[in-house]
């Protein structure tokens, strides 16, 4: 490349697979003729867009998952004091991918969608989303924060799902960051000329890792994000970064293979043991929660020096939703009015990595954010880490999200494929 040419790198597509969204018949139509016709993902999930005109999965409602429960009673008595008297936090709903169909078909304990599918999926959106040609994409990021296996990671699983025949395929894992991270990264490779077309992946498969016997499990649902970073006209896209890691907290959030805390057994049947999120330390999740609003807003403050502008000329915030409280929290010491925020904790929970960029999207979906405006996309991930990116959003953003908006309509169940 001519070293004196400047690229510019930002987002040209941004698309999330969210189960049960309904799609539009023009957006539905034109996604299953590319999943037909170019992926590796299952039928039946095809089969469930194709004839609802909806993504497969559901919504779960906290009397579905946990008031109706027989051991509801036993689980709220579990809560500490304090907890008892809002058991779930401030979630109402989450999302929930259906069931494998092949583990349906072939398996006495069927498991949930397979994370590379999921990935799969978000990933198709993005590329229908855009006018990028699937065989311009020379690289796939993807950060898996529960993936198929523990190794190797999905993202080579990813590009060979989704067809990409001419992208090489990195993993990438900052945890809750990851998005965010990539973003960085995918921005950089185009700026200096190596990559022409990024697609970033990320997902959260709560599902797979979910113990409903802890307190914190209201929080969480399943979701997976895709985005396409590419050369955009001057002036929009990348504008600065900043991050930060505490390693010090590492032991704070953890997966950790175990029974469910709520288990009554006899000797002669199973503990029911598999890999759960668990909150490991408490005295380090402590200090991670005392210090959420400093370390978040301190990596926001160094990416506005670095941008040189101020918070003042910043139009829009859009960040990770660990807790209920964490986005306004994060908001207020930024310096940012509630005006130029947008969450959705009540609807989805804490979705991880996927959080940030589907807050990003909405909020351009919902009018909330339009071209020209500079936005902050930021987020914490377990580890611990924090990252900070401004970005100017194109006008072919905006235009590609706001032609494939998804229906209003409410979701119909394909029964065969829910848990």
């Amino acid at each position: 490349m001519n070293n004196s040419t400047k690229i510019n790198a930002g987002f040209v597509s941004l698309s999330a697979y969210l189960p049960a969204k309904k799609l539009t018949n023009e957006f539905s139509e034109k996604l299953v003729s590319f999943l037909k016709d170019n992926t590796l993902l299952p039928k039946e999930y095809i089969t469930d867009i194709e004839e609802n005109k909806q993504l497969p999965g559901k919504i779960e409602t906290n009397a579905e998952g946990w008031g109706n429960q027989p051991w509801f009673q036993a689980w709220v008595n579990s809560l500490s004091e304090r907890k008892r008297k809002n058991p779930f936090q401030g979630a109402e709903e989450r999302l929930r991918v259906p069931l494998d169909p092949d583990s349906l078909r072939n398996s006495i304990y069927p498991h949930p969608m397979l994370p590379s599918d999921a990935e799969t999926l978000a990933g198709a959106m993005a590329i229908c989303s855009s006018e990028v040609n699937p065989d311009d994409i020379d690289l796939v990021l993807a950060h898996s924060q529960v993936p198929d296996r523990s190794l190797p990671q999905n993202v080579s699983l990813i590009q060979h799902k989704l067809g990409l025949k001419n992208a090489g395929a990195y993993s990438v894992d900052s945890c809750c960051a990851s998005f965010v991270t990539m973003t960085e990264l995918a921005c950089s490779l185009v700026m200096s000329g190596i990559k022409k077309n990024v697609l970033i992946v990320s997902s959260y498969i709560d599902s797979h890792v979910n113990d409903r016997s802890t307190h914190f499990s209201v929080d969480t649902g399943d979701a997976s994000v895709a985005a396409i970073v590419s050369k955009v006209p001057e002036g929009y896209g990348y504008m600065a970064s900043h991050s930060l890691s505490h390693g010090s907290r590492h032991d704070g959030i953890i997966y950790e293979r175990r029974s469910p805390l709520l288990l009554k057994r006899i000797d002669s049947g199973p503990d029911y043991s598999q890999t759960f999120t668990t909150f490991n330390n408490p005295e380090t999740n402590r200090e991670i929660a005392k210090n959420a609003a400093h370390d978040l807003s301190f990596v926001v403050k160094e990416s506005l020096k670095k941008a040189e502008i101020a918070v003042d000329d910043i139009d829009f915030l859009a960040t990770h939703q660990p807790v209920s409280w964490a986005g306004n929290v994060w908001r207020e010491a930024i310096g940012l009015p509630v005006e130029k925020f947008h969450e959705t904790f009540k609807k989805y929970g804490n979705i991880a990595t996927c959080a940030a960029p589907v807050n990003l999207f909405e909020s351009i979906e919902l009018d909330l954010i339009k071209e020209d405006d500079k936005v902050i996309l930021t987020s914490s991930g377990a580890g611990e880490n924090h990252i900070s990116i401004i970005l100017k959003i194109t006008p072919e953003l905006v235009n590609n999200i706001s032609k494939n908006k998804y229906s209003k309509e409410e979701p119909v169940f394909n029964q065969m494929l829910l848990n």
